[in-house]
């Protein structure tokens, strides 16, 4: 019995060894035939559409005026005929090559949005050489337009673009000859396109080596200078803003309003509050006037306190004065 039970054991496993086998045969061959089927099928598409080549392709969707870096790109492979005109595009395989179409691309900033696997082409970055690109900032169906600020209209010309902020003023006219006095906010929540010609995303301008030399040379020049003078004001970073224009963006309508106001009450008039950017909030507000401010308790509160006149005095009797009733009192 343990010869028998021995060769059913040994024919078992060899029946597994045939299986195994003739599994792995049809293995290679349905890979052999995939490959063949794919292989020719790649050349019907490369007779049709082209020879494959590796194109500089957006990784992840870039905003409109957004600064393109390396790592928001990549090389994919495309066929010859599916290339847009100005496409950057690079033999597929060399690393080098495509290393360097992507660090040609990378810096420059994209004039429209590009959607991740859109391809890169010349005709969607900005060469504006220091050009201002404002028309394509203005949302649709808004206007900008410019108004002139000082420091003490303009919050000491600390608005930045992009910031918002709201439009008040003071007016005064006259009702039944008295002249009236009164302060309103025409606008809230407006947004600030541009202060002077520095815009709200302003894109890297072509600058020379001779520019950054001047630059360079300035700048010694500068710090030479405060090695034997304490006069400068080192505690801050900010910019120096000698702006003395601001570019909003208005509806048509209110665009209409603003002007009107400038030529009534004069740029001199109005002045613009800073808000916090994550406020957004458009409330009614009441337009303040003098007896507001004052309030109650001041000289002109106290004038114009309406007293309750007394009750009129009632007559002790009354006495016949010929054909007349007289009240005594």
């Amino acid at each position: 019995m343990l010869s028998a039970f021995a060769e059913n054991r040994g024919a078992t496993n060899m029946d597994k060894k045939r299986a195994f086998l003739i599994s792995a045969v049809f293995l290679s061959i349905s890979i052999f035939l995939i490959m063949a089927y794919t292989d020719a099928l790649q050349t019907e598409l490369t007779k049709t559409f082209g020879p494959p080549v590796g194109v500089v392709v957006a990784k992840t969707s870039i905003p409109e005026y957004g600064i393109i870096r390396p790592e928001m790109l990549e090389v994919a492979p495309m066929f010859k005929n599916f290339l847009q005109t100005q496409t950057v595009s690079v033999a597929l395989g060399d690393d080098i090559a495509a290393k360097k179409a992507i660090n040609e691309v990378a810096g420059k900033a994209a004039y429209v949005p590009i959607y991740a696997g859109e391809q890169i082409t010349l005709t969607k970055l900005v060469h504006q050489d220091g050009k201002p690109v404002l028309d394509r900032q203005v949302e649709k169906k808004m206007r900008a337009i410019t108004v002139a600020v000082s420091p003490a209209t303009g919050v000491g010309r600390l608005i930045r673009p992009g910031n918002r902020v709201d439009i008040l003023g003071k007016v005064n006219y006259e009702i039944n000859g008295a002249e009236q006095f009164e302060v309103k906010t025409f606008f809230q929540n407006i947004l600030v396109l541009a202060t002077g010609k520095n815009l709200q995303n302003s894109v890297p301008t072509k600058v020379t080596r001779e520019v950054l030399s001047a630059l360079e040379a300035q700048f010694e020049e500068q710090k030479r200078k405060d090695l034997y003078t304490t006069n400068v004001d080192s505690g801050t970073s900010r910019p120096d803003d000698n702006y003395t224009h601001m570019t909003l963006q208005l509806t048509p309508d209110d665009a209409d309003k603003l002007l009107f106001l400038q030529s009534k009450i004069g740029d001199g008039g109005l002045y613009y509050t800073l808000r916090n950017s994550a406020d957004s909030s458009v409330v009614s507000l009441e337009t303040t006037i003098l007896d507001q401010v004052l309030g109650p308790d001041s000289e002109l509160g106290r004038s114009r306190v309406k007293f309750t006149p007394p009750p009129p005095l009632k007559p002790k009797y009354y006495d016949s004065v010929g054909d007349k009733i007289v009240p005594k009192f």
